[in-house]
């Protein structure tokens, strides 16, 4: 089995850090950490964590980029996203990221 690698853990570890799963900040936390969903790629995790990664990016960016009259990106996926979302759909995704980095944290401590 291949592991995921330790920049993914160091990335993750400082995206859960400003994280928050109270749903009357969650939103804005996930809004200020928007740029991890494109930082961090599938190609950082262990085969078994990539599609769990790979989902949770689909449907954080779903929505599209934000356009304005000349069809240029003016905003991000994610952001555009997050509008869409209630505060206990975004404090769903927050709790879906802490889970993700506690299996990539128990993935790299039990191959060390």
């Amino acid at each position: 089995m291949n592991k995921s690698n330790i920049f993914v853990y160091i990335e993750l570890s400082k995206f859960f850090s400003n994280l928050s799963t109270d749903v009357l900040v969650a939103k804005q936390c996930l809004k200020s950490q928007a740029g991890y969903f494109s930082i961090i790629t599938g190609k950082y995790f262990s085969d078994t964590l990539r599609p769990e990664w790979e989902v949770l990016v689909l449907e954080m960016t779903r929505m599209g980029p934000q356009r304005d009259e000349s069809r240029r990106v003016t905003g991000n996926a994610v952001v555009k996203t997050l509008e869409t979302m209630t505060p206990q759909q975004c404090a769903e995704i927050v709790l879906k990221i802490v889970t993700l980095f506690t299996k990539v944290k128990l993935e790299l401590e039990l191959t060390e």
